[in-house]
């Protein structure tokens, strides 16, 4: 059974709950005559490309070169898959009328994007154990978790996004390197990144230990 015959449960599944996200927001459209959160569709897609990434990595052997540079834009695009729950935020424009079906549509869009992001994550592991101990891949995994809080942290506060590597690159890098080299001036991006990449690794470990435990049943 190949990569993409053992996804298949999982795809079905995740497209059955796309969908759901979908008519949510086809509702939200009719009742209010607002296309204001359409921008979730934009961030549902961005927070699917990893797992694509993903897919398209595990489908043959590939060699270093190739799985390096795939590994790197997709460590450039996971964390757009977790930055979905930032748009909670957006509440605070929502009605008192409106604003429990906000949280919900809003929900549904950011559950999908955290569990496809952790989809391409565990699928990433494999291919990391592949080249490394199980050691020393879990302790890759954690640090990806914890760059993901910063890259949260660079595109809903910074405002950068991941097209911005191609079209400015030496700012975005400018606005690291300041972080990087003066952590003392910027407290708050570094309580950030911990606490948003804390929240990863709990709920990755939580998410896979029970499904690890449930296997064995």
């Amino acid at each position: 059974m190949n990569i993409i015959e053992k996804q298949i449960p999982f795809i079905k599944l995740f497209l059955f709950s796309v969908t759901f996200s979908l008519i949510l927001l086809l509702a939200r459209i009719i009742k209010t005559d607002s296309f204001f959160y359409l921008f979730l569709v934009w961030n549902l897609f961005l927070a699917c490309v990893p797992y694509s990434i993903t897919l398209l990595l595990s489908l043959r052997k590939t060699n270093r070169l190739i799985f390096w540079l795939g590994f790197a834009i997709w460590l450039v695009f996971l964390p757009n898959s977790p930055y979905i729950l930032t748009d909670l935020q957006h509440i605070r424009v929502s009605t008192l009328q409106s604003v429990w079906f906000d949280v919900l549509l809003i929900l549904s869009y950011a559950i999908n994007g955290l569990i496809i992001g952790f989809a391409s994550l565990r699928m990433m592991q494999e291919l990391l154990r592949e080249r490394f101990s199980v050691r020393i891949t879990n302790t890759i995994t954690y640090l990806i978790l914890l760059l993901c809080g910063f890259g949260i942290y660079l595109g809903r506060v910074l405002r950068w996004n991941s097209w911005d590597i191609l079209q400015n690159p030496m700012g975005i890098l400018s606005d690291i390197l300041r972080r990087v080299l003066f952590p003392i001036q910027h407290v708050n991006t570094w309580a950030f990144t911990i606490g948003f990449g804390g929240f990863l690794i709990i709920t990755y470990r939580l998410f896979y230990q029970y499904k690890k435990e449930a296997s064995q049943l």
